[in-house]
């Protein structure tokens, strides 16, 4: 009997360590929100192709699902007492995707670039830093005029992956390639988990394996991006089995998702916020003065705005995350529903009501996508009640870009966004001339706040930097707070091993160790 009782449970433990033992093979096909705008990770914003970009690129450091800062083609580093030097010591043996070896000097053209382009999303992460240094091979040196205590952070963040550059170094006719005109961008070679195999534009995106990946060969044979931007085609696409990963979810289909039996549908509470812009200084427009602004914030109800749009995560009327607790100032408040005081604040600013009922019209541009539509179809509703007529413009993301990011041709704006990996991405924002500061907003003390809160390590001491900065922003109003972003992981059960999954293993969109059991 005892004999017997070993041999069961021998057995069990082998049908257990094999039914959890990753299989290799497969393609994973994931539907995409949209088409990247090229495959220069560094040098444009693309937060379409930054969700494709893991697969291929790696970073010095890179962020896992919870924020946490882990080791990329960094295996280590180090930071001096005074905070102005930072050294980092690269893995050995990392080649490129065509076979060339990856060294310090790859890292310090990379990083210089992103230097001395201003329009590089993580440029202004560089402002401080004087030196970029590669001692030997497998050792890099960023050396700093004044600490930056969030460096770390931002360097693990966006538009920050290691360029070859042997590919991007290059001449034509006696004359430097500029990095935007390089044939990489659309054929591009990186040191990821997955090699490129093509592009085609609306359609997809197809990655094949890399063996020689430094973290291991990957499961996954392939990975196809299936371009689908209406989120309704990719519910349907991923219900009928076309797709296993659905990125492109409407949370009106959350309770569909979670009723399904070979669905996995998760929310999980993000450092990103849902937010309406107003154009406080990009161009002529009402809401340059802050009394229309507050007018339009008191005729707006962010309750039913989530409520019909947004539905998941929750209702935010403050000026950061809370999802980064420490930072978020809880007594600075957005204005309230009031539609009586934003009726008189119209009057006041000088515009009544006219023999059509209206007092102005505003444009009010969004990118495709249901919740988006959603809200800007409540907010245009909610504005008609106190006299403001608003017309909606929808575009495309690459389209939205230009149109609002770079020319700031709009009155108001509907858009979210990561805010951390810390509270200084707030200068990207609300800082004078930040990279995602679409309303053009400008304020000498609040961008002298966010200067002394990046110097300091302590906590406390950054906390009350921040803390001032949000009660400016309560003041001056350059954005109304609407909701806090839950993120949405979508995939059918047999897929294992999701990013996700392997916090402090790999990093966001990191499908390395990702297997399909099937």
């Amino acid at each position: 009997m005892r004999k017997f009782l070993v041999v069961a449970f021998l057995l069990m433990t082998a049908v257990l360590f094999f039914a959890q033992t990753p299989k290799k093979g497969g393609t994973l096909v994931i539907a995409h929100w949209s088409d990247p705008i090229s495959f220069n990770p560094c040098a444009k914003i693309d937060d379409a192709g930054y969700g494709i970009y893991h697969c291929i690129f790696s970073k010095l450091v890179t962020l896992d699902h919870d924020y946490n800062v882990i080791p990329d083609l960094a295996e280590s580093w180090e930071v001096s007492p005074d905070g102005l030097t930072y050294t980092f010591h690269l893995r050995k043996g990392v080649k490129w995707h065509d076979g060339q070896p990856f060294t310090s000097a790859d890292v310090v053209w990379t990083l210089t670039q992103i230097k001395n382009h201003p329009e590089a999303p993580a440029s202004k992460h560089f402002e401080k830093v004087t030196a970029i240094e590669a001692p030997d091979d497998h050792t890099v040196v960023i050396k700093m005029s004044e600490p930056q205590a969030p460096f770390i952070g931002f360097l693990a963040w966006y538009g920050t992956f290691i360029m070859p550059k042997h590919i991007y170094d290059i001449t034509k006719d006696g004359q430097p390639v500029d990095w935007l005109d390089n044939p990489a961008n659309q054929k591009p070679i990186g040191t990821g988990p997955f090699k490129f195999v093509e592009w085609v534009k609306g359609d997809h995106v197809t990655l094949v394996k890399n063996p020689d990946y430094y973290m291991g060969e990957p499961y996954l044979d392939k990975i196809v991006f299936k371009i689908i931007p209406d989120q309704n085609t990719a519910f349907q696409a991923f219900m009928a089995g076309e797709v296993d990963v659905n990125g492109n979810v409407s949370n009106a289909h959350i309770p569909l998702y979670q009723k399904s039996p070979d669905t996995v549908a998760l929310q999980r509470p993000a450092p990103s916020r849902y937010y309406m812009g107003f154009n406080v200084a990009r161009r002529p427009s009402p809401f340059n003065d802050v009394k229309v602004r507050f007018a339009a914030s008191y005729a707006l109800n962010r309750q039913e705005i989530f409520d019909k749009a947004i539905r998941y995560g929750s209702v935010s009327d403050g000026f950061y995350t809370p999802a980064i607790p420490w930072a978020y100032n809880p007594n600075a408040k957005a204005p309230g529903y009031d539609p009586k005081l934003a009726e008189k604040l119209l009057d006041e600013a000088g515009y009544p009501r006219g023999k059509d009922g209206y007092r102005f019209e505003a444009v009010l541009v969004y990118f495709q996508g249901q919740v988006w539509a959603d809200m800007a179809a409540v907010i245009k509703e909610q504005l008609d009640k106190v006299g403001i007529k608003v017309k909606l413009e929808e575009y495309e993301i690459a389209a939205y870009i230009e149109k609002v990011l770079k020319a700031g041709d709009f009155d108001l704006t509907v858009l979210n966004g990561f805010q951390g990996p810390d509270p200084d991405n707030l200068k990207l924002r609300v800082g004078t001339g930040g990279d995602i500061n679409v309303m053009g907003y400008s304020n000498s003390k609040v961008d002298e706040l966010l200067d002394k809160a990046a110097k300091v390590s302590n906590l406390e001491e950054r906390q009350k930097y921040y803390f001032e900065v949000q009660e400016i922003l309560a003041q001056d109003l350059p954005f109304y707070p609407i909701g806090e972003v839950a993120a949405n992981f979508v995939h059918k059960k047999y897929v294992k091993n999701m990013p996700y999954e392997l916090v402090g293993k790999v990093g966001i969109n990191n499908y390395a160790k990702t297997w399909l059991d099937k």
